[in-house]
Parts: C-alpha cells; sequence; structure tokens
C-alpha cells in the first residue's frame, strides 16, 4: 500500500472543535477511546502477521500451540470486527436518514 499523505483523522479534530457540551463531549470521548483501542488491536496483530511472515520465510517452524493461538486470536477478532462493522453500518444510515431530515428544502 501506498503511504497517503492526506489527514485520515481530519473529520475527528473537525468533530473535536465542533463538540460544545459536557454530554457530547463524553461521548466523543468514548469513540474515541474505541478507535484507540482498536487501532492498537491492528498494530498488535499486523506485528504478529509480520513475525509470522518474516520466521516463515527464515524457514522457522512454528509449534502447534503458537499457531492454535494465533488462529483463536484471529476468530475472535473477525467475529468482533464483522459485527462492529455491521454495527457502524446500521448507524450510518441512521445518520443518512436525520441528515436528510435536516437538510433545509430547496
Amino acid at each position: 500500500m501506498v503511504d497517503q499523505k492526506d489527514d485520515r483523522i481530519g473529520p475527528l479534530r473537525r468533530l473535536v472543535d465542533a463538540v460544545e457540551d459536557s454530554d457530547t463531549l463524553d461521548l466523543v470521548h468514548a469513540v474515541f477511546e474505541l478507535l484507540e483501542q482498536d487501532t492498537s488491536r491492528v498494530i498488535d496483530q499486523t506485528h504478529i502477521a509480520r513475525d509470522i511472515a518474516g520466521r516463515t520465510k527464515a524457514g522457522d517452524w512454528f509449534g502447534n500451540t503458537e499457531l492454535v493461538e494465533v488462529l483463536s486470536d484471529a476468530d475472535y477478532f473477525l467475529r468482533v470486527y464483522k459485527q462492529q462493522r455491521d454495527d457502524i453500518g446500521e448507524l450510518k444510515d441512521v445518520l443518512r436518514e436525520r441528515q436528510g431530515r435536516l437538510k433545509p428544502s430547496s
């Protein structure tokens, strides 16, 4: 993948700038906690994948215990993130519907 120079978290920065009340601030903070945790998990899993690729390329043998743990982790993350993706899709639909109602009529 090519390095992207765009600001991927630009919308999050704008969201922080737009927060005006403590309830919304708490909600945005909770979302950021979730994103931070998920980002950490992705980084950890990427390190594991790189380690496996490097060791396999070098001809190292993996023990069954290591592979069972990696497979178990992968299965867990697939379940969690597929469900999260579906849930986020539903929330985006709700937001689109609300956005349609909030747009002024021309």
